[in-house]
């Protein structure tokens, strides 16, 4: 089995080229994976938007989650 990829910048292209593929029996097209962020990840894009909250104690974060 051979494997191509292609990158089209046009959609119109893309979609002009899927159709003639699907044409041949032997061809298939799939969709590409798209890549799954992970817990650290979303935690550093959560740091970098400044969606954190810092508490000097126990007592103080008690207090912030009761608001």
């Amino acid at each position: 089995m051979t494997q191509i990829t292609l990158t089209i910048s046009d959609p119109r292209d893309a979609s002009l080229i899927k159709k003639l593929l699907a044409k041949f029996d032997s061809v298939t097209i799939s969709k590409p994976m798209r890549k799954r962020k992970t817990g650290l990840d979303e935690a550093l894009e959560d740091v970098a938007a400044g969606r954190v909250t810092h508490c000097e104690s126990v007592e103080d974060f008690f207090k912030e989650m009761e608001l």
